[in-house]
């Protein structure tokens, strides 16, 4: 049985490194900090031609679109992610994912300087990330425990997440000011060059041998992602983070539809207001997820994961308040602050139990179902903002991402786990 956790860990007996220390490691050092640019870069794309779409539409039906565009792809890119890099290496996918992205978006200011980039071309390179994007989220973690040791894995776990958060305190409201600065295709094109710098840094590093190269025939005959999902039903703490993730990226998706309108009101036409509301969520993601990787507590992983997620969906209550610029930075950076470390503790756990073999099809499936979430928030937000209202929506997203934080409470193999 590949679904039993037989290795008991005492977790007394572990001493989270610190990030000087997991530094000093070279692999993770290159690895983090090409992940870091390109994450940067990505932020940089995701603001430019979100806003973009807006300044051609002023429609919530467009941003919706483009909320699904970007992660609906999710969900076939995912389950072709896992088996190619149990296959042929987390590493090695990577790449090829870096290099392809790379030269793709390279094609956006092509398009702009021929005078021809039109909105339904941004869906359509909007779609390509999703369909890749869930390379790079599964490669991640199958990536890291084969460069750190195990008991860097939480410090490890708590960087990764600091890649995205800290691209997002610097990326966001950068972007707002570039946008207006230097256009949106040369935004874009940093972002292409990113990539190519990512692939290089990947190219660079290498990996311990201890349960990371085993032989294509054991990988193939032995393990499907029937497999990963036959885990993920099984095991309750695998099954309840997953499906309260899934919920909270339901309303993070309806989120994506109406910030850009809660920004408006309070700044019109104003692409760095809506950088700026979003920096202010990254910059509690980067407070927090720095505070998570060095935290030692009583409290188990999963209780912390819980009580976490209610406080997320009780942040954006302040959004409610009105077109009042602090009430929408403090409700965001609250929410950052109280989301960011539930994927640094639930990938924790995570690693414990899911087997070397089968951590790119696993990690692949989880996230795929995660992120897959998303579209939904956004096609529902597009669907439903006309008819309700941007007070409802910002109401509907807070039940959403903070109820199944309760639901969590009431499981016992969640609460203890950790």
């Amino acid at each position: 049985m590949y679904f039993r956790y037989e290795k008991e860990i005492d977790m007394t007996q572990l001493q989270l490194t610190s990030y000087r220390d997991i530094l000093r490691n070279k692999n993770f050092l290159t690895f983090w900090s090409g992940f870091t640019l390109s994450s940067l870069g990505d932020s940089l794309t995701r603001v430019a031609l979100t806003w973009y779409v807006f300044e051609e539409t002023k429609s919530a039906q467009a941003l919706g679109i483009l909320a699904i565009a970007y992660t609906a792809p999710i969900l076939f890119g995912g389950f072709i992610a896992g088996p190619l890099i149990d296959r042929f290496s987390a590493r090695k996918v990577m790449i090829w994912d870096n290099l392809i992205r790379g030269f793709a978006f390279f094609i956006i200011p092509i398009l702009h300087v021929l005078d021809v980039l039109e909105v339904t071309h941004i869906y359509i390179f909007a779609a390509i990330y999703g369909s890749l994007m869930m390379i790079s989220l599964a490669g991640g973690p199958t990536l890291i425990p084969s460069i750190v040791k195990e008991e860097q894995l939480e410090t490890a776990n708590a960087m990764e997440t600091l890649i995205y958060t800290l691209s997002g305190v610097i990326g966001l409201p950068l972007a707002g000011f570039l946008v207006e600065w230097i256009g949106i295709a040369n935004v874009v094109v940093i972002d292409a060059i990113s990539y190519i710098v990512f692939a290089l840094a990947l190219a660079r590093i290498s990996v311990t041998e201890a349960g990371h190269h085993y032989s294509a025939e054991k990988q193939t005959t032995s393990f499907s992602v029937m497999d990963a999902a036959r885990l993920m039903v099984v095991n309750k703490v695998i099954l309840s983070t997953t499906l309260m993730f899934m919920a909270a990226n339901i309303g993070l998706g309806v989120m994506t539809v109406y910030l850009p309108l809660v920004s408006d009101q309070i700044a019109p036409d104003s692409s760095s207001m809506y950088g700026t509301l979003l920096g202010f969520m990254a910059l509690g993601e980067v407070i927090s997820s720095s505070l998570a990787g060095t935290l030692v507590t009583r409290t188990t992983l999963g209780l912390r994961i819980a009580f976490a997620q209610v406080l997320s969906g009780l942040s954006i209550a302040f959004l409610l308040v009105g077109s009042a610029f602090w009430a929408a930075g403090a409700g965001l950076f609250l929410l950052g602050f109280f989301s960011a470390p539930l994927t640094i503790w639930a990938q924790t756990l995570r690693m414990q139990v899911i087997p070397t073999e089968l951590r790119g099809r696993t990690f692949a499936l989880l996230r795929t179902l995660m992120q897959g979430a998303t579209p939904i928030g956004g096609a529902l937000g597009g669907f439903l903002f006309p008819l309700a209202g941007l007070p409802m929506m910002i109401a509907i997203s807070l039940l959403v991402i903070g109820l199944p934080g309760l639901a969590g409470l009431q499981v016992r193999e969640l609460r203890e786990a950790g």
